[in-house]
């Protein structure tokens, strides 16, 4: 019980931590910025709103002339789906909210991991809140994929080294749960890391018990883990289903390595001067790339300076444990794969399976904390548990000082001091924008050595309390230096209130589009003006067919369009049209479209997986359908299934005879449906299943 209240407070430790940190986020005086709310948002509106409507978010038919949601894992993660239904809708409370939740995630699955390592819970807390408040929780904050992948990492490895030590059918589920989740919800490149991660530990792990011998375990460590294959496969059938499905006719379905193009994979390359970050986070919140050499959101490696003191403090001691040294070389060999422009890691790496198919290189710096982090925790527990040690911890504490204070003195020079007086007199925003990159490494600079002191004295005139200071001192460094980069990276100081505008009375169901207007006619550049805060794929939120947008997944088909400039010719036309005629390359004859197409059929079904139309023509014509084809669209004519034409590259068409004509547009991608069915089933069992039993232990335990 005792156990279980300490941990209860622990956890309270890191949620306060959190609310402290981005504050502005919690309480809603804030909303985060770029590709969280451009991409994340709209897209998990679409699909809790189509949720909501009984309708499978399989076909999107808003954004860029109609691409395969289904085919985008986060589609189908049921933590979106959860927190959509808690909001009543996917809105931008739900985004920050569900930020905000994974970073939580998180740091607690980082507290539970690291605390089977036997550390004491000052270690435990410091190292856990250093993982939740991260150099890439907070620098990618608007790659919520990133976040999710970052939150269920350490859970990940939790149950895989529990299922290692103490194989049970229990921690199957949960290993494969949280598996799904990681693939479900987050980067799939994070994903496909961390499998040969677990590959990494599993070789360890075998090779241990062969040497031991001890075979009869090692076949109890092989069913269970067999079994948690087995239950994350079914799981995610939907996902391998739908992607296998999807990859030939998108541009991001083969490797990347020989590509020269954007998708190469060094592009999003970690920079060598973003390893400053490490000790200097607030100057990446300076979006300087003739400096950082990259986008600064992909810069941040900070975990904390203390925590990185700890680990130099203790890495080449004679009686270091092992541990250190092994979970920082790992660390340090993740940081050189993020180097991928600089170093020939990347490139090397990239012959391996599945690792040539994403791109930016600065996402192994999740991995390098993770495993720096550990390292860390090592070290703090062998720090403090000797007098001795900690003894001569106050003279590494001493000359950290003095390396940051040269570091400042060499910075004098260069500094603009005028700035500093801007500091006190106009404001922190305001330096903010004025400061160099110079002047906030010199502040930041400045601040470490005033803790770094403090911490100094504790240390050697307050022995006795010094696993409690040095804990207190790095949850403070790490909160307080959050505090001075969220909003360089995370948040616009614009209360959630006013940034919602245009998005209190958005249409319900899936009202038919004009039948008169063109599909240019609904572009985010107009569509601007209905929203405050909302930037990209608007149409989304007023439900209106597309051909703009911005998305990650491109149709090749599409992409061919565009190059012909059929795709913009096309843009002039409503979203359903009859022509008469198709030249003979299947071009769309724009001199036959019939501009009193409107007149001659109605709508009697529109949704983002069906369309219905009755029509009635005085001669025989074509129908085109301005959404990108895919095998899986069925077209029926009276009942009767005829083929789709792809017509000018990438629409769809179907020849209908003269007279009246019920016409129906159907995506049905068969498999895709029962895959989900089955993943549906299994990850909603799982948790029943882990639901009730954990029930269960309670009750048994109130009883005895």
């Amino acid at each position: 019980m005792n156990q279980q209240r300490s941990t209860l407070f622990d956890a309270g430790i890191l949620l306060l931590a959190l609310v402290l940190a981005l504050s502005p986020l919690v309480f809603g005086q804030a909303v985060m910025k770029w590709d969280a709310m451009d991409l994340y948002l709209p897209w998990k509106y679409f699909i809790t709103d189509a949720l909501a409507n009984n309708q499978l978010p399989l076909w999107n038919p808003f954004t860029n002339a109609g691409f395969t949601q289904m085919g985008d894992p986060g589609t189908w993660y049921p933590i979106s789906w959860g927190v959509g239904a808690l909001f009543g809708g996917y809105s931008i409370g739900a985004l920050q909210f569900e930020y905000l939740l994974h970073l939580y995630l998180g740091g607690l699955g980082f507290y539970f991991l690291i605390k089977r390592f036997g550390f004491t819970r000052f270690v435990v807390l410091s190292c856990a809140t250093g993982y939740m408040l991260s150099g890439l929780m907070i620098g990618n904050a608007q790659h919520v994929g990133w976040i999710v992948s970052a939150a269920w990492l350490p859970w990940v490895l939790r149950f895989y080294l529990e299922l290692q030590s103490k194989p049970t059918f229990r921690t199957a589920v949960q290993l494969a749960l949280v598996l799904f989740f990681l693939l479900s919800g987050g980067y799939p490149g994070m994903f496909i890391v961390t499998i040969y991660i677990l590959f990494g530990f599993f070789i360890a792990n075998s090779w241990k018990q062969i040497q031991s011998r001890n075979y009869i375990f090692y076949r109890k460590q092989w069913l269970f883990l067999s079994i948690s294959v087995f239950l994350f496969v079914m799981m995610s059938a939907v996902i391998l289903v739908a992607s296998f499905d999807m990859a030939p006719y998108i541009n991001r379905g083969s490797g990347l390595g020989d590509r020269t193009d954007i998708w190469n994979i060094l592009e999003g390359s970690l920079s060598p001067q973003a390893l400053s970050s490490t000790v200097y986070p607030l100057a990446t919140a300076k979006n300087d790339y003739a400096f950082w050499g990259a986008d600064f959101s992909m810069t941040n490696c900070y975990f904390g300076v203390l925590l990185l003191i700890t680990i130099l403090a203790t890495l080449f001691r004679k009686d270091a444990p092992k541990e250190v040294r092994i979970y920082f070389i790992t660390g340090l060999v993740c940081i050189l794969i993020a180097l991928g422009q600089v170093l020939p890691l990347r490139t090397w790496v990239s012959y391996l399976p599945f690792l040539d198919l994403f791109r930016f290189p600065s996402l192994f710096r999740l991995f390098a904390i993770f495993f720096l982090l550990i390292s860390a925790g090592f070290s703090l527990h062998h720090l403090l548990s000797s007098e001795k040690r900690q003894k001569q911890f106050f003279y590494v504490l001493i000359g950290s000082i003095l390396l940051i204070g040269i570091v400042n003195i060499a910075l004098l020079g260069s500094i603009e001091k005028y700035k500093f007086g801007q500091l006190f007199s106009i404001g922190w925003s305001h330096f903010m924008e004025q400061a160099n990159i110079s002047e906030l490494i010199f502040l930041q600079g400045g601040i470490l050595i005033v803790m770094l002191t403090m911490l100094a004295l504790v240390w050697k005139f307050a022995s006795t309390y010094r696993s409690i200071s040095i804990c207190l001192f790095i949850v403070i460094e790490i909160v307080s230096f959050t505090i001075m980069n969220r909003n360089a990276t995370v948040l616009y100081d614009r209360p959630i209130s006013e940034a919602s505008g245009g998005m209190e009375n958005l249409p319900q169901g899936y009202p038919t589009p004009s039948l008169w207007d063109p599909v240019s006619a609904t572009n985010d550049a107009d569509l601007n003006l209905e929203f405050v805060q909302l930037w990209k794929n608007l149409a989304i939120y007023v439900k209106r067919p597309s051909l703009d947008g911005v998305s990650p997944y491109s149709f090749k088909n599409m992409q061919k369009a565009i190059q012909s400039g059929e795709y913009k010719r096309m843009a002039h036309y409503p979203f359903i049209f009859f022509a008469d005629n198709l030249t003979p390359n299947n071009y769309i004859d724009t001199a036959s479209i019939d501009s009193l197409s409107a007149q001659k059929m109605w709508v009697e079904t529109f949704g983002p997986n069906e369309l219905k139309v009755h029509a009635e023509l005085p001669e025989e014509s074509h129908f085109v359908y301005l959404q990108n084809y895919y095998p899986s669209w069925e077209a029926k004519v009276d009942g009767k299934t005829i083929p789709i034409q792809r017509v000018s590259e990438t629409f769809m068409s179907i020849p209908l005879p003269e007279g009246k004509s019920t016409i129906e547009f159907q995506f049905n991608p068969t498999n895709v449906i029962r895959a989900s069915f089955l993943s549906i089933a299994f990850w909603a069992g799982a948790l029943l299943f882990l639901v009730i039993g954990r029930v269960m232990n309670w009750r048994t335990k109130q009883v005895t």
